[in-house]
């Protein structure tokens, strides 16, 4: 989990002292569009997340002790954001992500640059996964 926070994280704050806070937008977006979308009819209530102002989609599976996660959204920026969090929390145990706190958003480094809409949001996608899994 950390190796990708990381790796995201290294990313955006190399397009940040490149291009500023609209580098960290277009990696987002880049994100965003190299993710597959979902089809409609994994759009459906269950997958749902609320909390975010985007609509976003989040599908979970469990292979042996280990859950995975795949999302979607209907904001390019925010479907970023849920594929950095999606595979980087992809893999995780029970235990560990019943111990993930908020705080791990702040492990990307984007501070001004993400509205604190959606500091919020990606702390509902945290609360989200917990809830799909049953560990919270």
């Amino acid at each position: 989990m950390l190796n990708i926070l990381n790796n995201h994280a290294n990313n955006l704050s190399s397009a940040f002292e490149l291009e500023g806070e609209e580098g960290q937008f277009e990696y987002l977006i880049d994100i965003g569009k190299s993710g597959k979308q979902f089809e409609e009819s994994d759009k459906v209530e269950n997958n749902k997340m609320s909390g975010c102002l985007a609509q976003v989609w989040i599908k979970y599976t469990k292979k042996g002790e280990s859950n995975f996660f795949e999302g979607d959204s209907d904001a390019l920026i925010v479907r970023g954001l849920v594929k950095i969090l999606t595979d980087a929390l992809s893999g995780l145990t029970d235990r560990e992500i019943k111990d993930l706190k908020h705080d791990i958003v702040n492990k990307l480094g984007l501070g001004p640059s993400l509205s604190a809409r959606r500091q919020v949001g990606m702390m509902a996608m945290i609360d989200h996964i917990k809830k799909l899994t049953k560990v919270k």
